[in-house]
């Protein structure tokens, strides 16, 4: 697909695609349109040979809605919302190594994260998604039908890696804060969700995340929540973004999960993160 210079091509047959063609600083309305069509057609997109200063990016958030607040890592100085992911060679754990969906232990989980790539290693360092509306059209009519009336308990703890604190303090190149309150970071969310502006039904739980039904155990509810996250990131449902400096990827947080690939120790990789576009999942 292509208008002028923006050209969009996808990267995978279920989600994602690379767009080229566009200066984000310098981007009208038209160019713009373009940009958010494709972000709503293919849920995530990365768009290459940027030069985004802070400013920049803010400017770019700016269009998916009014900026969240991540409460883990120290924004930058003067950029509160914006802040460096950053993982250095003698690390071995990197930051967003799970399959999850951003925040969703929030009452307003955000509708976009956009991750730009300052520095990569020579290889490795990819970030996999998945496609939580193809993970629920492919489900039995029985399944669906079970899912409609559940909610999910979505808790920041991260229980199942030792805890948020424990696991964040691996992560020594990055600015972590406020872990000790982690368990106070809960809320409930359906566990299928409609979006508004294609009327899609998605998915919207993650073994990382979510640790029950609502009214029901977490024993009870972890076969079906891992069944869930089994089914949604299945190989016909996933894309794979290769970055490279410059590179701005947007992904939906209603539509999709993602997992930073943790394959390139010993090699620096350094990224600025920014959500936007808090929503009400219903």
């Amino acid at each position: 697909m292509a208008s002028n210079s923006i050209t969009v091509t996808p990267i995978a047959g279920s989600l994602g695609a690379e767009i080229t063609g566009v200066d984000l600083r310098r981007m009208d309305n038209h160019d713009w349109a373009q940009v958010h069509q494709a972000f709503l057609d293919y849920k995530v997109i990365a768009i290459r040979d940027q030069e985004l200063s802070p400013q920049d990016m803010m400017d770019v958030g700016a269009r998916f809605g009014e900026p969240n607040h991540y409460p883990f890592v120290k924004g930058m100085d003067g950029f509160p919302f914006l802040f460096e992911i950053v993982k250095e060679p003698s690390e071995k754990r990197n930051f967003g190594g799970d399959w999850h969906s951003d925040t969703t232990y929030t009452k307003t989980p955000p509708l976009a994260t956009l991750l730009y790539a300052l520095e990569t290693p020579e290889r490795g360092g990819d970030t996999l998604y998945c496609d939580m509306v193809a993970a629920y059209e492919s489900l039995s009519d029985g399944m669906k039908e079970m899912l409609a009336p559940l909610k999910g308990v979505n808790s920041a703890a991260l229980k199942h890696l030792g805890g948020r604190k424990t696991h964040h303090a691996a992560v020594g190149g990055m600015k972590i804060t406020g872990t000790e309150d982690a368990d106070s970071y809960e809320a409930v969310h359906p566990i299928v969700r409609t979006v508004d502006e294609t009327g899609q039904k998605a998915i919207y739980c993650s073994r990382g995340h979510t640790i029950a039904f609502e009214g029901m155990t977490p024993e009870e509810s972890k076969p079906v929540i891992d069944w869930l996250q089994a089914h949604a990131t299945r190989p016909e449902f996933t894309c794979r973004v290769q970055w490279k400096p410059g590179t701005l990827t947007v992904w939906d947080n209603r539509r999709t999960m993602h997992n930073a690939i943790n394959d390139y120790h010993g090699m620096r990789r350094h990224m600025r993160r920014l959500t936007s576009g808090p929503t009400n999942p219903a």
